[in-house]
């Protein structure tokens, strides 16, 4: 399930504004996408299933 905006905030949650965007094909356990704000201690190391269709 995908979060609502309103519920994406710190300091449970990170995000990346302005992404390369290519990031989202990158993304892995070798090459996690990092927060760089919010909580800038959390990383992805996977795609959303539903997102990656």
């Amino acid at each position: 399930m995908h979060q609502n905006d309103s519920e994406v905030r710190a300091p449970q949650w990170g995000w990346i504004p302005e992404p390369d965007p290519q990031l989202w094909r990158r993304i892995s356990e070798g090459t996690p996408a990092r927060a760089t704000h919010g909580n800038t201690a959390r990383s992805a190391e996977r795609r959303c299933r539903s997102c990656d269709v």
